[in-house]
């Protein structure tokens, strides 16, 4: 009988532990968030259905999705909208949708044709924007909410 009531102890100790060291893990994992929003324009039109990468000087990117009014929102994961607080480069892909990664002419027109641009304009996006090495396009997060109207040419 006294070797049961050890075993139940032992064990009940081991659940609480496991309880208190889960939640322990929240927030404290996570950098200085602010929500960001804002839209993207092209020459002056939305651009839609574009994917917008910031890539923090240090930590992890965040990203979002521009609608049918070049607007969106930055997610950072799962749990949390937003980007972390500091500098970023802002860079942008298209939507993927071909299964060809875009190499045929006929790809090329579809992905512009979703972004809203033609494809000269879309090939001018990405050379100028389309990679984080290749950006110039930079960012400052300051505050929560942070609201960023980003003009491309």
């Amino acid at each position: 009988m006294r070797s049961s009531s050890r075993v139940f102890r032992v064990a009940a100790i081991a659940t609480q532990s496991v309880i208190f060291t889960l939640a322990g893990c929240g927030n404290g994992d996570y950098p200085e968030m602010a929500r960001v929003t804002g839209t993207v324009a092209y020459n002056g039109k939305p651009v839609p259905n574009m994917m917008v990468n910031f890539m923090p000087t240090e930590g992890r990117p965040s990203w979002g999705k521009t609608d049918a009014d070049g607007k969106f929102e930055m997610v950072y994961d799962s749990d949390y909208k937003g980007a972390k607080i500091g500098h970023h480069k802002v860079y942008f892909t298209p939507p993927a949708t071909t299964i060809d990664g875009g190499t045929s002419k006929q790809s090329r027109k579809a992905i512009a044709a979703a972004s809203g641009l033609t494809a000269a304009e879309l090939q001018n996006l990405r050379s100028k924007y389309g990679s984080e090495s290749e950006t110039k396009l930079e960012v400052d997060i300051k505050n929560d909410p942070e609201v960023l109207d980003l003009k491309l040419d």
